[in-house]
């Protein structure tokens, strides 16, 4: 995950507590920053057929909902509020609620309602750019169809399931709109799995780079990671108990076969929340990793300085003597002085460094 992702989500945090300041609760205004025209994509399908068609407005959609098959009307934008309303009329959903998922920093959750169940989430993955992209995504699962509310349509992590519903085979089109809620969850749970490989190999790239090569600049880099791994543990940790209180919850709408899906969803979940924690906590000792390395690398650089300097002792008491301006002098008469001094002085050097490597000290 790159810097931006946590500078740009703080930045939206700010600007959208600021737009939240003395608008009473239930008022209807879009807290993200994705401006996007209304664009609807909707699926109606049974077990022979499927119609895949985009619209541009509520009304339109609406007329797809019919008893005699599932449909999955797919809201990309937001911003268009008055077309969000027309939506939530025709499903009796209180304001509260639309609040809710026209308010893009709301915590993942799970509203068990009389004749529907609406689930708030985060959509996490990375796009064309390798940035990772989080996104507000709300699904309201009704008698026959399925809602959700995307910010964009630029990108998501359905297209598998849209090519299983084109799919005459597939299980999605013999099974009602329980089951095709579980797999839009499926598919954000899967794509968590991918966030997380992303994570552990960059944590694996780290502690191969401290114990080869420590650099100044990784703990930067470490304390990068980290934020990221919170905000990952922010976004994702609020989805095990949203999946649980969909499996746990008695409710007209999910089917006993649907709900052993959501129990081996919800174990998935749990999995990803203790990785999650496990990463962090190796994150914390990565810190303490480097500054090890680092001490150890300076360690060994002190070492070697010394070992040069105690190298240089004799030498230079040895050449300190001979640089006397004593007139008396025996060996300054001798030819074979001088060669002399330097084999002595070469034979000193030589017989430390043998002596220094028998002690490993070099």
């Amino acid at each position: 995950m790159s810097k931006n992702i946590v500078s740009t989500t703080k930045r939206k945090r700010k600007a959208n507590r600021s737009k939240k300041v003395g608008l009473p609760a239930g008022s209807l205004v879009y807290f993200g920053n994705k401006e996007k025209p209304l664009n609807i994509e909707v699926f109606a399908y049974n077990e022979h057929s499927c119609e895949v068609k985009k619209v541009s407005s509520a009304e339109e959609a609406l007329k797809f909902i019919i008893d005699s098959r599932i449909t999955w009307v797919n809201v990309n934008g937001l911003n268009n509020i008055e077309e969000v309303k027309k939506l939530g009329a025709y499903t009796h959903l209180d304001n509260l609620f639309l609040e809710d998922v026209l308010d893009t920093e709301h915590r993942p959750k799970v509203e068990i309602l009389d004749e529907h169940i609406l689930v708030i989430i985060k959509m996490l993955y990375y796009g064309k750019d390798k940035q990772l992209i989080s996104e507000h995504l709300a699904l309201l699962l009704g008698k026959n169809y399925l809602i959700t509310f995307q910010e964009s349509e630029d990108e998501d992590v359905f297209d598998p399931v849209r090519k299983r519903l084109q799919n005459a085979d597939s299980s999605l089109r013999k099974r009602p709109a329980d089951y095709l809620l579980f797999g839009l969850l499926d598919a954000i749970v899967d794509n968590y799995f991918v966030i997380l490989d992303k994570v552990s190999d960059k944590i694996e790239t780290i502690e191969d780079d401290i114990i080869i090569h420590p650099r100044e600049d990784m703990i930067s880099e470490i304390q990068l990671l980290r934020k990221s791994a919170i905000f990952l543990q922010k976004s994702i940790t609020p989805s095990r108990e949203v999946v649980n209180k969909i499996e746990k919850t008695p409710h007209h709408l999910i089917d006993t076969d649907t709900k052993h899906y959501f129990r081996d969803l919800h174990d998935h979940t749990v999995q990803i929340v203790e990785t999650l924690s496990t990463y962090r906590d190796i994150l914390w000792g990565l810190t303490d990793t480097y500054m090890g390395a680092m001490s150890n690398k300076m360690n060994n650089i002190m070492r070697l300085l010394t070992l040069i300097s105690t190298i240089f002792i004799p030498l230079t008491f040895i050449v300190g003597v001979y640089g006397m301006n004593f007139k008396y002098m025996p060996e300054l008469e001798v030819w074979w002085a001088y060669p002399l001094v330097w084999l002595v002085m070469i034979g000193i050097s030589v017989a430390m460094i043998f002596y220094f490597k028998r002690k490993k000290w070099l």
